[in-house]
């Protein structure tokens, strides 16, 4: 059988973040059941970087992987050429650029979320805004192109690109999250006689090495300090600006708290500890070792780090929108992302009791694992199919 794989989330946008791990996470398993009798392939971009979690070319060199560059030829060129039978393409939105025509052979093809769709319908842009983060140019022009329609313009351009072939017969199409299904059948009614498999995305192994990399994190560790972890603080819809301002308050309540933030690229207070990157490894130290993971985001698709952070049985304090609820269930501690008070109410459960949600936390943990090895196993089935 030969498979066409697909190595561009390791590549797009940094390859850094809940894509790029989906993606892995199912090559791998892909790699796993494959026999001597499958041959693999994967397409990959040449005019972007290899990436900065993943290296596609080692990759695939280790896993005996044929590259084929989406700069010199077209999918449907490579899968002729090359007789495909199976082409796996998890993150449909990462190809707007690219022909999706005559692609004829057996398609596996994902959407993670349709935010861009969202936001644009929402109008969520006219609230987000991060002084510190953000220069009032770039929130003044995020402003006008949604009010013009500038945004909906672009991302309807986008979708009529890609739903085509979601909703073709030879797709089998799937999402992460009950959410995004209806997401997806609120936005697109033709697809609400196109079966969407749910498949919740398969979290990344877990590998920990004795010694703290990174020398913040490691000298934070050693002293003992009580910190929150909020992770991919760049990203505006993730609700960094909220969070700084009620870390700025809980100090005169917690005077010994400590903030550290991955990639929000300013520090805010004297006990606030921004790092540009974390290995795999120094990210399970750090989920490890937080007091809570603070998860306050406008949106998800689905929502990697409440589930990496109850991994160790660490609190989450989570936004109650989207998707998040789905997936934490009752071991969440749930606050609205629009009102900072809110937030302060459910960071202080967690502050006065660590233990708050330590059974709940242990069984949702359980049952989320059980669901996605379910899921990836039914989508591994259908790959091979």
């Amino acid at each position: 059988m030969n498979i066409l794989l697909d190595l561009i989330p390791l590549q797009f946008n940094g390859g850094i973040g809940g894509a790029a791990s989906f993606t892995k996470a199912v090559c791998d398993e892909i790699c796993l059941r494959s026999s001597s009798e499958d041959r693999l392939f994967a397409v990959y971009d040449s005019s972007l970087g290899i990436g900065k979690q993943y290296n596609y070319q080692e990759y695939a060199q280790e896993h005996d992987i044929q590259l084929l560059d989406l700069t010199t030829a077209t999918i449907s060129q490579y899968i002729t050429k090359h007789t495909i039978n199976t082409f796996f393409l998890p993150i449909g939105q990462f190809y707007e650029k690219y022909s999706l025509d005559q692609i004829n052979c057996k398609v596996v093809m994902g959407i993670h979320d349709i935010w861009d769709v969202e936001r644009a319908d929402s109008h969520i842009e006219l609230v987000i805004h991060d002084r510190i983060a953000e220069t009032r140019w770039r929130w003044a022009k995020r402003i006008i192109n949604t009010m013009s329609g500038r945004f909906n313009r672009q991302q309807q351009a986008i979708y009529n690109h890609i739903m085509p072939l979601y909703s073709a017969p030879n797709t089998v199409a799937f999402t992460v999250s009950e959410y995004t299904r209806n997401a997806l059948e609120y936005y697109f009614p033709q697809l609400v006689d196109k079966k969407i498999h749910i498949c919740y995305a398969p979290t990344r192994k877990a590998t920990m090495l004795s010694e703290v990399e990174n020398k913040a994190l490691r000298n934070i560790i050693a002293e003992g300090r009580t910190y929150l972890l909020m992770l991919a603080a760049n990203r505006r819809f993730k609700n960094a600006h909220t969070l700084t301002k009620v870390f700025k308050r809980l100090q005169s309540d917690y005077p010994d708290l400590y903030l550290i933030t991955t990639k929000y690229g300013h520090s805010i207070h004297s006990h606030h500890i921004d790092i540009p990157f974390l290995s795999d490894s120094d990210l399970e130290h750090a989920y490890r070792h937080a007091y809570a993971l603070v998860f306050g985001s406008f949106f998800e698709g689905f929502g990697y780090p409440p589930i990496e952070a109850m991994r160790h049985g660490t609190p989450c304090v989570a936004s109650n929108v989207t998707s998040i609820p789905e997936i934490l269930g009752d071991a969440g501690i749930y606050f609205s992302p629009f009102y900072p008070a809110d937030m302060y109410r459910a960071i202080k459960v967690v502050l006065n009791d660590r233990n708050c949600r330590k059974e709940q936390i242990e069984r949702r943990f359980a049952e989320v694992l059980h669901r996605q090895q379910n899921d990836l196993e039914k989508l591994i089935v259908e790959l091979f199919h």
